[in-house]
């Protein structure tokens, strides 16, 4: 199995960075210009990006990318999976956070990804370790 992981650390306190990495929302700062909406609400109303929840990536209308949330546990990991995809395999993402000091929170993002046609695989994840690396730099400036 292929994969990469990130790791990032944000000066701010686990809660709050969690927070903002919890919401679909977050992803269009990061990840800009690709937006994310959020097609599906999770079954608890009071996060709504929660377990359950499904987002969809993409430009503009067309937004052909959907994850769906497949663990929370606040403060400590957030898990979705791609779905609807016939290009795709297999498609994991782990987000982990870990308190470094009360104000600093250390970030580690894993990406596990088989594609259908060979050799694809380690040129998506080279572009996703790219744009995460550089997504969590500007996320991490917002926060401190």
């Amino acid at each position: 199995m292929n994969s990469i992981q990130v790791k990032k650390e944000f000066n701010a306190p686990i809660d709050r960075v969690f927070d903002l990495l919890s919401k679909h929302a977050t992803y269009n700062i990061a990840f800009a210009p690709v937006q994310v909406v959020r097609v599906k609400d999770s079954t608890d109303p009071g996060r709504p990006d929660g377990l359950g929840s499904i987002r969809r990536m993409g430009f503009g209308p067309i937004k052909p990318i959907q994850e769906q949330i497949t663990l929370v546990d606040i403060n400590k990991r957030i898990e979705y999976k791609l779905i609807n995809n016939p290009l795709i395999k297999h498609h994991i993402g782990i987000i982990e956070f870990e308190a470094i000091t009360p104000n600093k929170t250390l970030v580690k993002y894993t990406i596990e990804l088989q594609a259908r046609a060979p050799f694809v695989s380690k040129l998506i994840l080279a572009q996703l370790k790219l744009a995460i690396t550089l997504g969590f730099s500007k996320l991490a400036k917002s926060v401190a």
